[in-house]
């Protein structure tokens, strides 16, 4: 049975014999040093036998235990208690990384969704959700110490990569919800390892794949609820460069709408911005003209003032929160103060993002409007605001910012104000690993934006190997299960 608690002190401090002050993520004594902090605040017992019927003796050299036979012999038996398995200890890492005193700037729950809560009920079922919340909780605890990328995490993503191909090659296991929630984590791992170079990973593109083989984009249960929650923002921001990403505009839907939030500011922006891909492709393909044309521009101008005007909800929302009068801002989730602003902030710095995208659209179907300048340049200030107040939240708790900076660099005409987004998106560029920032690449993909450029497709797609492991092929009888090609590596 359980003994006394051992302590909760990490790893190094209790093998140093020193005292730990159990600080999360990383624990004072290891940030001084720039070492991994690994157990801080964990708890950890002594298993002792229990039963009077075992006789335990204790050898001077051995830890032995001795067990009286029928005949009046003892029979010498060594005694293993193996009190915790793999699971079980890395669920209690991934839990580890989402405790509520864990500080937003490390929390991945905040960070990246609350899909991630539910993850330690699923492991042992999924040999690449196993490898991959493996490698997010090894590549976690090393970004939280000191932002180096380790071998130890570049193995285990490797491996976890290898195990996501097995999955993929299984018709059982290739649209499970846990392969799909493997490869959200994946990405989120990729996020913490940052790219060699600007070409997109191929998960997003991936998770886009899985959803399509099973010919519904929908979630299937209140786990893929929360998991496609967190998940349809990165497809959906990929989506539009990616070529490889080509839902339909049903799909897209599926994708995107939720119950959890069909009603809330959060998620109408992002119904509205689903609707652009079908929008940019109609333009491509458009048979009237410019009587065609005109049409698709003013169904893209009201997506953009739909948005603006939940844009101006949001900032509304954050003056409260930044500056409280008599009336409190609402508060239905009961956040703490901290949680509240970085919440509303972080949707606001998102709505933000997502309407420099539809005004740098717009101007690129040709629109002729002198206001869409104007409003380009009052939210690439809003995002300047946004990234200077967020600094507190750095790096997780801001890892959004660096979009609406780069967008508000490609939607301004001001020389000046351009060069001031390219000083904050450079700075925040490097919290996560990432090489420096070539705004000439960036140019180069945003054409994929202009319906009316040069149809040639940018460098910076995932090479032909990766985008292979996520290959849905049909079987010729389509009751029949997806199955994925294999991966040839």
């Amino acid at each position: 049975m359980p003994g006394v608690p051992s302590g909760r002190g990490c790893d190094n401090c209790r093998k140093s014999k020193k005292k730990c002050d159990e600080v999360k993520p990383v624990c004072t004594r290891c940030a001084r040093r720039g070492i991994e902090c690994v157990g801080a605040g964990e708890k950890r017992y002594k298993f002792m036998e229990d039963g009077p019927t075992i006789v335990k003796k204790r050898s001077p050299k051995r830890h032995l235990t001795t067990t009286p036979s029928p005949d009046g012999t003892d029979i010498i038996r060594r005694v293993a208690i193996n009190p915790t398995n793999s699971t079980m200890l890395l669920g209690q890492g991934l839990v580890a990384a989402m405790k509520p005193g864990t500080s937003l700037r490390y929390n991945l729950m905040w960070a990246y969704g609350g899909y991630l809560t539910l993850i330690p009920r699923r492991l042992g079922l999924n040999e690449a959700l196993d490898t991959a919340v493996d490698a997010m909780v090894t590549t976690h605890a090393s970004f939280s110490s000191c932002k180096e990328v380790t071998i130890k995490s570049l193995t285990k993503y490797s491996r976890a990569l290898g195990a996501l191909r097995r999955c993929l090659d299984d018709p059982v296991t290739a649209s499970s919800s846990e392969t799909l929630c493997a490869v959200s984590v994946l990405l989120l791992v990729q996020h913490m390892i940052g790219p060699s170079d600007l070409k997109f990973t191929g998960h997003a593109e991936g998770a886009a794949k899985i959803l399509k083989a099973r010919k519904n984009c929908a979630p299937r249960d209140a786990f893929e609820r929360l998991l496609l929650l967190s998940l349809r923002g990165p497809v959906l921001f990929e989506g539009l460069f990616n070529p490889n990403i080509n839902l339909s505009p049903k799909e897209w839907k599926e994708l995107v709408q939720s119950d959890l939030d069909a009603h809330t500011p959060e998620g109408q922006m992002l119904t509205h911005f689903s609707q652009v891909p079908d929008i940019l492709d109609r333009v491509k393909a458009n048979p009237d003209g410019l009587a065609g044309l005109l049409i698709l521009q003013a169904e893209m101008k009201s997506l953009y003032f739909k948005t603006r005007n939940i844009c101006d909800l949001l900032r509304l929302e954050l003056d409260q929160i930044e500056n409280p009068g008599e009336t409190p801002h609402p508060n239905p989730y009961n956040l703490p103060p901290t949680m509240l602003h970085a919440h509303t902030q972080r949707f606001y710095g998102i709505c933000i993002t997502i309407c420099l995208y539809m005004n740098y659209i717009l101007v690129a179907m040709r629109t002729n409007d002198p206001e869409l300048s104007r409003d380009a340049n009052y939210l690439a200030l809003e995002a300047l605001s946004i990234a200077e107040n967020a600094l507190q939240y750095r790096p997780f708790g801001a890892g959004y910012v660096t979009l609406a900076l780069v967008a508000g660099v490609m939607a301004v005409d001001k020389p000046s104000l351009r060069i001031l987004l390219q000083s904050w998106a450079a700075d925040y560029w490097e919290d996560f690993n990432m090489p420096n920032l070539d705004f000439a690449v960036i140019v180069e993909s945003f054409r994929r934006l202009d319906p009316f450029a040069s149809a040639d497709t940018p460098d910076g797609w995932p090479e032909a190997e990766e985008a292979a492991l996520y290959d849905p092929v049909l079987f010729k009888d389509e009751s029949e299960s997806p199955k994925i090609v294999e991966f040839i590596s």
